[in-house]
C-alpha cells in the first residue's frame, strides 16, 4: 500500500494532538487524585503511556498543564455564547453569558477547578509574568462596546479587562474553599453581582 506523502503531515499532526490530549487528561486525573504539588511529570507520563521526554516536548513546564486548562476554559466559554450574544453583541449580554458559562464549567468540574486553581497559585500565578489571555478576552469585549458607542470612549478597556480578570480569580479562589463537592456560595450569582458593579460603573463614566 502506497501512502500519499501529502497525508503524512496530517497523520503526524493527528498523532501529536492525540498524545497532547492524553497527557492533559492524565495530568487532570492525577491533579485531582494527588494535588498539583503531589504529582510529578514522570507520573503524568506514565499514566499517559509515553516517555518523560515526550511529556516535556508537549508540556515543557508542569504549569503548562494549567495554562492548557485555562485555554480550554476560555475556548469553551467563547464558543458556548448563544446566538443572541453574536447577533446582538451588547456588552451586558456578552459579559453575562460569558461569565455564566465560566461559572457552569467550574461548578461542573469543581474538584478539577480546585486542583488547578490552587496549583496555579502554588506555581506563582495568577499574578505572575506570563501573558494572561483572559484579560485580552475581556479587553476585546470592552473595546468592541466602545467602537459601537455603547460605552464612552473614555473607558480604559485594558484596565477594565484587568479589573474583570482580577475579580474573576478573586471570587474563584474564595469559591474553591470547602470540600470538592460543596461550594461556600453560588459562583454564578457572585459573578452576576460583580458584573452589576462593573457595568453600572461603566455607564456612569
Amino acid at each position: 500500500m502506497t501512502i500519499d506523502p501529502a497525508v503524512l503531515p496530517e497523520r503526524r499532526q493527528l498523532r501529536w494532538h492525540l498524545v497532547h490530549d492524553r497527557l492533559y487528561d492524565a495530568a487532570c486525573e492525577l491533579f485531582v487524585e494527588s494535588g498539583y504539588l503531589g504529582t510529578s511529570v514522570d507520573e503524568i507520563a506514565e499514566r499517559a503511556g509515553v516517555s518523560r521526554k515526550t511529556a516535556f516536548n508537549h508540556y515543557p513546564r508542569k504549569r503548562d498543564f494549567i495554562n492548557e486548562w485555562g485555554s480550554r476554559r476560555r475556548h469553551h466559554a467563547l464558543h458556548a455564547l448563544p446566538e443572541d450574544a453574536v447577533t446582538d453583541p451588547r456588552l451586558d449580554v456578552v459579559l453575562r453569558r460569558y461569565f455564566a458559562e465560566l461559572a457552569a464549567i467550574n461548578a461542573e468540574e469543581r474538584a478539577l477547578t480546585i486542583s488547578m486553581s490552587f496549583g496555579w497559585r502554588e506555581s506563582g500565578g495568577p499574578f505572575d509574568s506570563d501573558p494572561h489571555e483572559l484579560i485580552k478576552v475581556f479587553q476585546d469585549f470592552v473595546n468592541d462596546a466602545i467602537i459601537r458607542e455603547e460605552i464612552p470612549a473614555s473607558v480604559d478597556a485594558a484596565r477594565t479587562g484587568v479589573i474583570l480578570y482580577s475579580s474573576y480569580f478573586g471570587l474563584l479562589y474564595d469559591w474553591c474553599d470547602g470540600t470538592d463537592t460543596v461550594p461556600p456560595f453560588d459562583l454564578d450569582r457572585a459573578f452576576a453581582q460583580l458584573l452589576d458593579i462593573v457595568l453600572g460603573g461603566l455607564r456612569t463614566i
